[in-house]
């Protein structure tokens, strides 16, 4: 038995092609980020799902994309 962890190759494809599509970034842009967007579902925390209908993943509070929505008040 091997302790090298299986990897869905398609799967990992699919999301490297979600990445690309949606320009995420590991930083945020002009102070935009995963963080205080309207999509976040967890503000305050440093990591919490986006539910936007074409990303829906774990991110980054310091992350961003192009989705990028203003976070109501």
């Amino acid at each position: 038995m091997s302790d090298e962890p299986i990897v869905d190759e398609e799967r990992f494809e699919a999301v490297q092609r979600l990445i690309k599509v949606t320009a995420l970034r590991s930083t945020p842009v002009d102070g935009d980020g995963c963080g205080n967007c309207y999509y976040y579902l967890e503000p305050g925390e440093s990591m919490a799902y986006c539910w936007h209908e074409k990303f829906q993943m774990l991110v980054g509070a310091e992350w961003w994309c192009q989705h990028w929505e203003m976070a109501e008040d």
